[in-house]
């Protein structure tokens, strides 16, 4: 039998209860409740994780680790056998699969401050996150707007239905764009 793996959040929330039961009040209590109130909003935090992300981790591990078992015995038996490993383990990476979906982002973003560090990581979300804001919320005048819905419906008369709607669509844009400025 395959041992469940252990959820990643649970030695955090074990360091934090223990630094918090440890702290020494004192008169007049001032940085003792701060420290309280810190340790509290991360103990909920951490709790969230461990109930999201941390039971998601140990269902998507003891399925890889049911896979990659059934792939070690599929290698050492049997074609009749190794047909009904085939089997189970197609069965249970199809129930892995979307436990590993969403787990990823953050397994990546994890992968990722590993790798290149915290600091650099918050720059690349923050940058990629302005950038896709300034794309898709950008304010748009009304011609604007009308011109690339105008060019989208263009690009699919030209793809799926004629050759020539080229010469309709600039006095498309022209009457509608006189229409909106008025």
């Amino acid at each position: 039998m395959l041992d469940i793996a252990q959820n990643p959040f649970s030695e955090p929330i074990k360091n934090f209860l223990k630094e918090l039961k440890a702290t020494k009040w004192a008169f007049p209590y001032i940085l003792q409740i701060f420290h309280a109130i810190i340790s509290g909003f991360l103990l909920i935090i951490l709790g969230i994780m461990y109930i999201t992300v941390g039971v998601l981790s140990q269902i998507s591990n003891s399925f890889w680790d049911l896979i990659t078992g059934l792939g070690q015995k599929m290698s050492f038996s049997n074609p009749i056998e190794s047909s009904f490993y085939a089997i189970s383990a197609t069965v249970y990476f199809i129930i892995f699969l979307p436990f590993f979906i969403l787990q990823s982002p953050i397994w990546l973003g994890g992968w990722f401050a590993s790798k290149i560090g915290i600091k650099p990581l918050i720059i690349i979300v923050f940058t990629i996150l302005l950038s896709i804001g300034i794309y898709f919320f950008r304010p748009q005048l009304p011609k604007e707007a009308i011109s690339q819905i105008l060019k989208i419906q263009d690009s699919v008369k030209k793809e799926y239905f004629t050759s020539d709607s080229t010469t309709t669509t600039n006095s498309q844009i022209e009457i509608l764009a006189k229409d909106n400025v008025k």
